[in-house]
């Protein structure tokens, strides 16, 4: 037998920066600025958002240092609870937790490419939009990537990672001494008091919960880390405090060089932004940065997801053709089929219905682990000092709560779509039943 190679600890903190940073927070804040005026406010709702995620990745530490395998919530569901609830959250993985987003990536990696390669928005090839095309070939492409080893995998992931890090961050230096400076209230006065007590400060946070997720996602592949027990852990953590910082520092010079009427009901700050301090022309190739920034968060979420299927495969032996992996450790056969899941929603779905549609089942399985690290915490010696009396279970009860909101907001704001994905993972409970059965 092939010993597997392992991914070290960069690579899995890369794998947790790529799966959150996208294009969430380059749209988000023209949302925000529509009803949300004062500037400390919004960066509050960014702090808020970042706080909360690494509550999120401080619980699945907690996890993660306990159960050193592959599957995330599947794991965690299935120690922590019943098989049959593991199940569940790894049926919904496989079906829509992983292809969906993969597939929404695609849909604004191919949107903003278009608009560089295309003067015409809806360009077509023989009747097929090129948008579906563009989206179609990079999702391809990535998954060959990681069809390779975890050498070609990890060099993929860390490089395409680590630049799309360094592009943020001389976003923020340009920002910071840009010569173009709007005055901005940052205060804590009146007003800032009268944003944060409006419906439109809770809307929003909604939405920067969304540009956060994936904060968890090195839980995925905790089997194949050396030294999971110290590095996942270390990797939830540190990635998702690095992005919080990101996201807090951008969103500030987009505050202090747009004016907030240019940003209002803007899906493409990113531009605006470059536009003002640079020029026209620099704005247009940011299009294409942009696109490129989404090739880490596509390749991350194509990394991660196949681990999950592969192993729940592992556990029952009627999904056992899903466990094959080639000589190199690579579930071939999960990357592959999750591929074909994610190309079918590129070409028969839009962005908003599938983000819409996967959120609410997410989000209840993503509360049921952390409930999970809570039991778990409470029964077990202390792991790598992460429990503690200050801080647990204080955080996880925190994350619970905020997560509980978002929850019941997202089951109104979006009662169609969340009672689909609700749906699909109840038809999982005969197919447990059904693969269950020697």
């Amino acid at each position: 037998m092939v010993k597997k190679k392992k991914f070290s600890l960069y690579t899995a903190i890369m794998v947790v920066v790529a799966n959150m940073i996208g294009a969430g927070v380059f749209t988000s804040i023209g949302f925000q600025v529509l009803d949300v005026q004062s500037g400390s406010a919004i960066l509050l709702l960014w702090i808020i958002g970042g706080v909360i995620a690494f509550f999120g990745a401080y619980s699945y530490a907690i996890l993660g240092t306990f159960y050193k395998k592959n599957g995330g919530e599947y794991l965690f569901l299935k120690s922590a609870y019943s098989e049959q609830l593991g199940f569940l959250s790894g049926w919904i993985s496989f079906l829509l937790g992983f292809a969906a987003p993969i597939a929404a990536a695609c849909f604004i990696f191919s949107d903003y490419f278009s608009d560089i390669i295309h003067s015409e928005h809806k360009a077509s090839f023989i009747g097929i939009p090129m948008v579906t095309i563009y989206a179609a070939i990079i999702l391809f492409f990535v998954t060959l990537m990681h069809s390779r080893s975890h050498k070609v995998s990890s060099v993929f992931q860390n490089v395409s990672s680590t630049i799309k890090i360094v592009i943020l961050i001389i976003l923020i230096i340009i920002g910071f001494f840009s010569k173009h400076k709007v005055d901005v209230d940052f205060s804590f006065g009146e007003k800032f008091f009268h944003d944060i007590w409006q419906k439109a400060f809770a809307a929003s946070l909604f939405f920067v919960g969304y540009a956060y997720s994936g904060w968890n996602a090195a839980a995925y592949i905790g089997g194949e880390v050396v030294n999971p027990k110290r590095n996942v852990p270390l990797a939830l953590i540190i990635g998702t405090g690095t992005v919080s910082i990101l996201y807090v520092l951008l969103n500030y010079v987009f505050l202090i060089n747009i004016p907030m009427d240019q940003m209002a009901d803007q899906t493409d700050v990113g531009i605006i932004f470059v536009e003002k301090v640079l020029n026209n022309t620099w704005g247009r190739v940011f299009g294409g940065v942009i696109s490129f920034i989404l090739i880490s968060s596509i390749s991350s979420m194509v990394l991660a997801g196949p681990r999950v299927t592969n192993a729940i495969a592992k556990d029952f032996p009627k999904l056992n053709w899903f466990s094959f992996e080639n000589k190199n450790g690579i579930p071939v056969r999960a990357l592959w089929i999750q591929s074909f899941i994610a190309f079918v929603f590129v070409a028969t779905s839009t962005f908003e219905s599938l983000i819409a549609m996967i959120g609410f089942v997410l989000n209840l399985f993503t509360m049921l682990t952390v409930i999970g690290s809570i039991r778990v915490g409470l029964r077990i010696k202390n792991v790598s000092g992460l429990i503690n009396k200050i801080v647990f279970p204080l955080f996880p009860i925190i994350f619970l709560l905020f997560q509980t909101w978002i929850l019941i907001f997202g089951l109104i704001r979006y009662q169609n779509e969340s009672l689909i994905g609700l749906g699909i993972t109840l038809i999982g409970i005969p197919v447990y039943r059904w693969v269950k059965r020697s």
